[in-house]
């Protein structure tokens, strides 16, 4: 039965697609409709890695480690678009620079595991980056105007949503890769389900409470 769990970020992702084409006309601009589409990148993925396997007779490997590379790049992006301080915005063009090099240093040192494991090294920086670039975009929020109304912005829910998913989970992904705690695939499923339902309950919440205006 827990097995079953592993349809479930699939489900959650899809509910938040559709959710977020019904309030389209509350994301302006290309930014705001970027995250939308990394839902339904991650929908795409999550199917796709499920069936993977029986369609090419491969490991999923190739579609999460491809799809982690991706999914980053355009988090960075998206974070440093919203950026206002130009100090800001070139840190975040330095990070995007240095995990871009990163990850050809580490296909090109590791690219027979690419289709056996994730990627671990690659993931790490990714979730590092992302937190710096989210706290930078957490204090400009907080330091502004916009700090009565920070709900009604999606880039809030967006970053709030990925934090709850991606910061818990690198220490748990960590430990199995380490071998510090024994890898049991029913607990395995139970973490990505939780992990998965917290997140895009987030990015729920933001489709329907977001305001347009909030969104440039």
């Amino acid at each position: 039965m827990l097995e079953n769990l592993r349809y479930f970020p699939f489900v959650f992702a899809l509910i938040s697609a559709v959710i977020g084409l019904l309030n389209w006309s509350k994301l302006p601009n290309y930014k705001s409709k970027l995250f939308l589409f990394t839902i339904i990148l991650g929908a795409i993925t999550e199917i796709l890695g499920v069936y993977f396997t029986d369609w090419t007779g491969l490991l999923n490997y190739y579609v999460f480690n491809i799809y982690i590379i991706i999914l980053f790049f355009i988090y960075f992006f998206i974070i440093g678009k919203i950026l206002k301080k130009y100090k800001n915005k070139i840190i975040s063009f330095l990070l995007i620079c240095i995990y871009f090099i990163g990850v050809i240093i580490s296909y090109v040192c590791h690219h027979e595991k690419f289709g056996t494991t994730i990627l671990s090294e690659i993931y790490a920086f990714a979730v590092l980056f992302f937190i710096i670039l989210s706290l930078l975009y957490l204090i400009e929020l907080f330091n502004s105007s916009n700090i009565l109304n920070y709900k009604k912005s999606i880039f809030f829910w967006f970053i709030l949503g990925n934090l709850l998913f991606h910061v818990p989970f690198l220490p748990f992904m960590l430990s199995l890769e380490w071998f510090l705690i024994e890898y049991k695939i029913s607990i395995y499923w139970v973490i990505i389900f939780i992990l998965n339902l917290i997140m895009n309950s987030c990015f729920i919440i933001g489709f329907i409470w977001t305001e347009k205006k909030y969104n440039y």
